[in-house]
């Protein structure tokens, strides 16, 4: 029947040539003594086959194989949620851990229009599934993948014939560096150094001014700074509080001598190449490396978090992707427009998929 999910000849684990019906669209309970089969039944066969069942009819390979069951008639697509904590990665998100972000991604790559870089023509799917067959995960450990990008296959605009790259589902992820916003990493947003936190703009550096500079860093940096004035040809009064400081001074202090910020007012000047010639870093670029090289020890990024603030990544305006995914649709929406929908409607605008999608893009 087609309200019933019937499961034959279960037999996985404690499970003894087990057959029922369990109602669709209902709330269905297992309940037992512990090691009964409950978790086995409901996990390990119902939602294991679901998944395979899926991934088969998108002819994907699913190396996990059947579980022992004769046969399971009635089953859909299937979410498992359990109750253990994911991963505390902030790439983490309720479609990742589901895997329904992991559908979308599927469904964008498979039938996906996109504007050509090139001439701007519309650019259908290329229907050719050849180089992305397998199911890419998110990754367990929620962190971006470090490996470089496979090689791309190519097709020709339709319009001008310009070499279009062809479009995966890690194209779609941003855990992966195919999909993820290079400014932000696929995070969404970027840190920013506090300066009136790190800097007390009321003080002057020899009184102290930056927060973790006690009398040895201010009279080793001292030297630096006095150096940096007369490569440069600019003064720079070391009691004159930050606040009274000019362009010049600040942006030396603040960001260094390899930064745009500074070298804006040096244009036609070399940096010094040594420190006791003038080369410094400057205190915001300093603690942004040093939280960077520490980026995995919790610890050390807690220590530096008093000083930072997050703010949403302005390449990607938070939607933590690359601009080549975001540019496509399906049913004139993107993934991040329909990421961002509640299920209700995300599942309302799947069901409207037939009626405007073409019948080639429909059997995918």
């Amino acid at each position: 029947m087609d309200n019933l999910i019937t499961i034959k000849g279960a037999r996985l684990h404690n499970l003894k040539n087990i057959t029922l019906s369990i109602p669709k669209n209902k709330l269905v309970i297992f309940t037992g003594l512990s090691g009964s089969g409950k978790s086995t039944l409901a996990i390990d066969t119902l939602h294991k086959e679901g998944q395979r069942q899926y991934l088969e009819s998108l002819g994907m390979v699913d190396y996990a194989g059947k579980p022992d069951v004769d046969r399971i008639e009635g089953l859909s697509p299937s979410i498992s949620i359990d109750q253990h904590l994911t991963n505390r990665s902030p790439r983490s998100t309720v479609g990742t851990a589901t895997e329904v972000f992991t559908y979308l991604r599927v469904l964008f790559a498979r039938i996906g229009h996109r504007p050509c870089p090139k001439c701007g023509a519309d650019i259908p799917p290329s229907y050719d599934v050849s180089g992305d067959i397998s199911w890419d995960d998110e990754g367990s450990d929620g962190e971006p993948e470090q490996a470089g990008f496979e090689d791309v296959q190519t097709y020709p605009c339709p319009n001008c014939g310009a070499p279009i790259p062809e479009m995966i589902m890690g194209n779609f992820s941003f855990n992966k560096p195919a999909g993820a916003c290079p400014k932000c990493t696929g995070l969404g947003i970027v840190l920013q150094v506090n300066i009136h936190k790190l800097v007390d703009h009321e003080k002057s550096v020899v009184e102290g001014a930056i927060h973790g500079w006690d009398i040895h860093y201010i009279k080793r940096h001292t030297v630096t700074i006095r150096a940096a004035a007369k490569h440069y040809g600019f003064e720079f009064n070391l009691k004159t509080p930050v606040k009274d400081l000019g362009p010049v001074q600040r942006d030396y202090l603040f960001y260094g001598v390899d930064s745009p910020e500074f070298r804006r007012h040096y244009p036609g000047v070399k940096p010094p190449d040594a420190v006791h010639r003038g080369y410094f870093e400057g205190v915001v670029t300093n603690l942004m490396r040093r939280y960077a090289e520490h980026i995995h020890n919790a610890e050390y990024r807690e220590k530096l978090a008093e000083f930072l603030y997050p703010e949403t990544c302005p390449d990607c305006q938070g939607t933590r992707l690359r601009p080549e995914a975001r540019q496509v649709i399906v049913a004139g929406q993107n993934i991040v427009a329909i990421s961002q929908l509640p299920l209700n409607e995300i599942s309302a605008w799947l069901d409207g998929l037939e009626s405007v999608v073409t019948p080639e893009e429909w059997l995918f």
